[in-house]
């Protein structure tokens, strides 16, 4: 207490030093808590209200856009002896009737294990119980979310048993989730659930996807046992795959299967935001050790100030160790004050996370709280932080000639050759680390522009989406696909549109695309060729809309139907991966059970990231073996697409107003969602490279500063000799330039050896980009110059009468 209470004072007494290694550390301890913090809820520790995450992870395949199929997934559970349980689930938008009242919430259909497997608990009423998902049709209850039960219920708890419509479907509702539950696809936010054996009320979908081993179209959670590994788990799935694709031929041959940790699930926000995340937080370590470096140094020339008083300390009798101590008491409590402000400024900081998400994901309910485990890593930097920068300064300082301090004068007492070096080694790696993250920005920001004049091989302007799900108002197939005719055909009338579509898939969204398996014709497949593609059904006139070029061939047409010939049309990746140098058109594939003839021959485009080489794509008629009902629309306006929204929406309730459209947004804003790494890599690094870039100009400066200070008289000898006001000037900014060459040198190496860890973040950029390389040099070399402007100037106008007076 007695070192606490002396701290204190001796803090007390350098306001303006406390307040800047506060400040400094504030920033570095806050930046390194927000990212870790963001890390912890989206990749590490994803779903709220579950319990044991550490122990789930996820099964993917190499078809179905790596889903599995529900066969699959109970087989891998009974045989494989590494999982306790595992679930199914999928999302979907479904309408919600209480009281004549209707609204869209966000539903999953899940396996009925789902909720004991998570150790969800419900607030009231039940959750599923085992068997409630096997008979289709079966078993119309419903678990809502505590959210949903106070804001349509009012929190009355004789809601259970109580029975509402759920895309025109009675529903009982059994049971009520706690509000911390958000579902099982992060970060997401679903309000009802309802058991797998309820997918065609619910989701309009055939109930035979339950036990169809060939449709993998089901997202995924698995529980390991106690003491299995990942590797572990994936060793033995690889056994019961190969027992699977000798006993079922047919649908598992050349499937192969991956147990992934939850961090690195490939449909959550693990997959988009997770690698800029963990980019960021070793950058906020570069960001804390560029602090650290600089209060180093500052406690380093305050610790020289202190020399006369620490010799008096121990010539009265104090031990080094007590003077340790001391010292070292002091920096841990100015550690603990810029923790103290981290923890302030990023429970602040945190919650901007949406404002740097695309428009969808900005709206969704994340929740940032600093829990304990932020909390206490934070801790443990701070403390660590402050041992780590008060070490050297103290145990240089406990360790002073004694004769030589005491005999010296105040304004001698410059400290040794060793404190100016290492002052001057750590403004060097001050520069050295603030350039690594200042090309590394440049690079971000650059690469963020050249994405963004990407050719996506379609055009984005002008186009508005709107999705419908026709299934829940009664369509089957055949009427569905009259309505949607009619919904085209009055579309094209209205005044403000060019052309209007429908697509079951859109590109460059937050969704992942369907696969299909290909047969082409005279092709043979060599074991273990994986030929299943993405493909997207679409309408007439959906290539007009997207812009998309039609390299040969024809669009489809509405003749184009269930009684005419299957039709496909295939992307250039396809046609050169099977008829190289030839047309395609006119030649023969299998898909989706049914012979296509290639009608047409489309551009390739950017299908899922702006990264991914030409893949193979090709393109179904809606008419011909629509499986899903629910098809979304496409539509070109002659000015902005949003004015246009509340007329397309009044045509299509003209035709049947039970039909409503979900999701109204621009095509410009959907393909938001690819930009997101390369935008918050290239904010981020932006905003923690110009903090670095701060703290290093601020280490020039103070270093500069107080060798002036110590020179004062050699200055004022200096010009009383002769020397002119320009020749001081330049010898002090020639010194501190020398810092800033080898702070540059040093800097430049190291970013040539990290900036290839960028790459999955840039776009049409070099990670050794020559003008980004040259660039931050200079300005950092301008800043230097800045930063030893004014230590200069007071050099060069010193009063050498005054000085050699002080002498």
């Amino acid at each position: 207490m007695q070192d606490l209470k002396f701290a204190f004072r001796q803090l007390g007494k350098s306001p303006g030093f406390t307040a800047v290694v506060v400040l400094s550390l504030t920033l570095g301890l806050g930046a390194t808590a927000t990212v870790y913090c963001w890390l912890r809820h989206l990749v590490l520790r994803p779903l709220p209200g579950v319990a044991a995450q550490q122990e789930l992870v996820v099964v993917v395949s190499n078809q179905g856009g790596g889903n599995v199929s529900v066969p699959d997934l109970e087989d891998f559970v009974t045989q494989g002896g590494v999982f306790t349980d595992a679930l199914v689930a999928m999302p979907t938008a479904a309408s919600l009737s209480v009281d004549q009242q209707s609204e869209w919430v966000q539903a999953q259909i899940v396996s009925a294990n789902t909720f004991d497997l998570l150790g969800v608990r419900p607030v009231i009423g039940r959750t599923f119980r085992p068997g409630e998902d096997r008979k289709p049709g079966g078993n119309p209850v419903l678990v809502i979310s505590e959210r949903l039960w106070r804001r349509r219920f009012g929190g009355d708890p004789s809601v259970i048993g109580r029975v509402v419509d759920l895309n025109r479907h009675s529903f009982t509702i059994i049971g009520v989730a706690p509000a911390s539950f958000l579902g099982t696809l992060a970060p997401a936010v679903f309000d009802v659930w309802a058991p797998s054996s309820m997918i065609w009320e619910v989701r309009n979908q055939s109930v035979n996807f339950l036990t169809r081993r060939s449709w993998r179209g089901w997202l995924n959670l698995a529980r390991l046992r106690p003491g299995v590994s990942v590797t572990e788990a994936e060793t033995a799935l690889k056994t019961v795959g190969a027992r699977l694709a000798a006993d079922h031929p047919d649908t598992n041959r050349d499937i192969h299967h991956r147990v992934l940790p939850l961090s690195a699930c490939p449909w959550s926000a693990a997959a988009i935001v997770g690698p800029v995340l963990r980019l960021l937080l070793a950058v906020c370590v570069g960001v804390l050790l560029i602090v650290a470096a600089n209060v180093t140094s500052l406690l380093l020339a305050r610790a020289i100030g202190r020399r006369k008083e620490i010799a008096i300390r121990l010539a009265a009798g104090a031990s080094r160790a007590r003077i340790l101590r001391q010292l070292l008491t002091e920096s841990v409590l100015l550690a603990l004050l810029g923790g103290a402000g981290g923890v302030l400024f990023a429970s602040w900081a945190a919650d901007a996370l949406p404002f740097l998400l695309p428009e969808p994901a900005a709206r969704l309910a994340l929740d940032f709280t600093l829990d304990p485990s932020t909390l206490a890593l934070t801790l443990v930097v701070t403390l660590s932080a402050g041992l780590a920068f008060g070490f050297l300064p103290a145990w240089q300082a406990s360790e002073p000639n004694l004769n030589e301090v005491l005999k010296e004068s105040g304004r001698s007492a410059t400290g040794g050759p060793s404190q100016h070096r290492a002052r001057r080694m750590l403004v060097i790696a001050e520069i050295a680390l603030a350039l690594v993250l200042l090309v590394g920005a440049g690079l971000c920001l650059k690469g963020l522009a050249r994405a963004r004049q990407v050719d996506f091989g379609f055009n984005p302007d002008r186009v508005l989406l709107g999705g419908m799900q026709i299934g829940m108002n009664g369509y089957n197939p055949e009427t569905g696909r009259k309505f949607y005719r009619q919904v085209r055909e009055r579309l094209a009338t209205l005044p403000g549109v060019e052309e209007a579509a429908l697509a079951s898939w859109l590109p460059l969204g937050l969704s992942g695309c369907k696969g299909t398996g290909v047969q082409v014709e005279g092709y043979v497949r060599p074991p273990g060729e994986n030929t299943t593609y993405e493909y997207a059904i679409v309408s007439p006139r959906y290539f007009a809309v997207m812009r998309i070029p039609l390299l040969a061939g024809r669009d489809f047409t509405d003749q184009d139907d269930a009684d005419a010939p299957g039709a496909a049309i295939v992307n250039e990746a396809f046609a050169q991966r099977f008829w190289p140098g030839q047309d395609p058109v006119g030649r023969k594939i299998r898909s989706g059970g049914r012979e296509r003839t290639i009608v047409g021959l489309a551009r390739n485009g950017k299908y899922n990231r702006l990264t991914e080489p030409p893949s193979c794509f090709l393109y179904l008629p809606y008419q011909q073996g629509v499986s899903d009902l629910d098809l979304g629309l496409c539509v070109r306006t002659k000015g902005d697409p949003l004015a246009s929204a509340a007329a397309i929406r009044q045509a299509v309730a003209d035709l049947d107003p039970g039909v409503d459209l979900l999701g109204v947004k621009p095509l410009a804003t959907h393909i938001e969602a690819v930009f997101v790494a390369q935008r918050m890599a290239a904010l981020l690094l932006t905003l923690l490279g110009g903090v670095a870039l701060i703290l290093a100009a601020m280490g020039v400066y103070a270093v500069m500063a107080y060798a002036v200070g110590q020179r004062l008289q050699e200055f004022g000898v200096r010009l009383a000799l002769g020397a002119s006001a320009r020749d001081v000037l330049l010898q002090v900014v020639g010194e501190g330039m020398l810092l800033a060459a080898a702070g540059v040198a040093a800097g430049l190496t190291l970013a040539a050896g990290l900036t290839h860890l960028l790459a999955g973040f840039l776009y049409g950029v070099s990670p050794f980009d020559p003008l980004i390389f040259a660039g931050v040099p200079l300005l950092l070399a301008l800043i230097a110059v800045a930063a030893c402007a004014w230590p200069a100037w007071r050099a060069a106008h010193v009063d050498p009468m005054t000085a050699l007076r002080a002498e």
